[in-house]
C-alpha cells in the first residue's frame, strides 16, 4: 500500500466518492464534517471552500484497490485546517492516517498553524490517531436535529432583528466568551452566516448564528444570551425565529446543531422543543510538526 502525492485524477472521482459514502455510512469511521446520504455528502464535498479532490490523498493496496483517504479545507483567517477523515478501511488507522494528515497537510498554504478532525465517540481510530499525535480532544458534542415541519411551532420573542455592524463590538463580547477560539470570527457572523441578535433595553442581549449547508439542511452554528438575560425565553424565540429564517431562504428538511455534553440546560432547550439526539461527536485539534 502506497501513498499518492499528487490530487488524485479526476476519472476516479466516482470511486474516490463512492469510497467516502461507504465510510460515512458506519459511526466507527465517518468524519463529523459530512453526512451519512449519498447526495448530501456529495452536495458537502462540492461546497468546501477549496476544491476536495485536488486536496485529496489516498493510499492504494497492491491490487490498485483505494482503501484509505483523507482532504481537508482551511481559513488563513482563522489559522486552522479542518481534515474530512482520514478514512482507513484497510491498514492500521494510526501508521495510515498519520501519513494522510501529513500529506494532506502538505497542500495546505500557510498560516495554518492548526489542523483538526472528528468524529463520532465510536470512531476509535480517530482517538487513538488524536492520542498519538498529542491533540487536545474537544469535549463530547451532541448532535441535535429535527424535522424542518417542527420549527413552525417553535416560539418567538420580540427585540429579534438581523445583525450589522454595529453590532460587532456587542456580538465579540457573546461570541468570545461562549465561544472561544472557535471555528468563526465574530466578523464572519456577518459575512458567512445568518445572524439574528435581540435587544433589551436599546442594548444587544443575545444572538444566534446560523446557515444553509451544502446538503440544503440549515445549522444552527452558535447561540448566546448574556447570563444577566437568561431564563426569560429570550434563547427559545431566537432558535424559532431564526430557524425560520433559515427555512424561508431555502427549503431545509432538517434542522440541526450541536451542543456540548456539559451543557445541561441548553440540551433541556433542545429537547423541549422537540429535538432528538442522533449522534455524540468529539474533535481532536493540534498542530502538524
Amino acid at each position: 500500500m502506497g501513498l499518492v502525492t499528487e490530487p488524485i485524477a479526476t476519472t476516479d472521482r466516482a470511486e474516490l466518492l463512492a469510497f467516502i459514502v461507504a465510510e460515512q455510512a458506519s459511526p466507527a469511521s465517518a468524519t463529523a464534517y459530512l453526512g451519512d446520504e449519498a447526495a448530501g455528502v456529495e452536495a458537502e464535498l462540492e461546497g468546501l471552500d477549496q476544491p476536495w479532490l485536488e486536496t485529496a490523498r489516498v493510499m492504494r493496496d497492491q491490487d490498485g484497490k483505494l482503501t484509505a483517504a483523507a482532504l481537508a479545507e482551511w481559513d488563513t483567517e482563522v489559522g486552522r485546517a479542518w481534515v474530512h477523515g482520514p478514512w482507513v478501511a484497510e491498514g492500521p488507522f494510526v501508521e495510515v492516517g498519520e501519513a494522510l494528515l501529513r500529506a494532506v497537510a502538505t497542500q495546505c498554504p500557510k498560516g495554518i498553524g492548526e489542523y483538526e478532525f472528528s468524529g463520532d465517540v465510536a470512531n476509535t481510530g480517530m482517538s487513538d490517531l488524536g492520542a498519538h499525535l498529542g491533540w487536545r480532544a474537544s469535549k463530547v458534542n451532541h448532535a441535535y436535529e429535527v424535522s424542518a415541519d417542527t420549527i413552525t411551532h417553535w416560539p418567538s420573542v420580540d427585540g429579534v432583528r438581523l445583525a450589522t455592524e454595529s453590532d460587532l463590538p456587542a456580538l465579540g463580547a457573546l461570541h468570545g466568551s461562549e465561544f472561544p477560539n472557535t471555528y468563526a470570527t465574530t466578523a464572519q457572523l456577518l459575512t458567512r452566516h445568518t445572524t439574528l441578535v435581540v435587544e433589551r433595553g436599546g442594548a444587544v442581549v443575545g444572538y444566534a448564528s446560523g446557515q444553509l449547508q451544502d446538503d440544503g439542511h440549515a445549522y444552527i452554528d452558535f447561540m448566546a444570551v448574556d447570563a444577566g438575560h437568561r431564563g426569560l425565553g429570550l434563547a427559545r424565540g431566537l432558535l424559532g425565529e431564526l430557524a425560520r429564517l433559515l427555512a424561508a431562504s431555502g427549503a431545509p428538511g432538517k434542522v440541526h446543531l450541536t451542543v456540548e455534553d456539559d451543557r445541561a440546560p441548553a440540551i433541556a432547550l433542545y429537547e423541549s422543543l422537540g429535538m432528538r439526539r442522533a449522534i455524540s461527536l468529539r474533535g481532536y485539534r493540534g498542530p502538524l510538526g
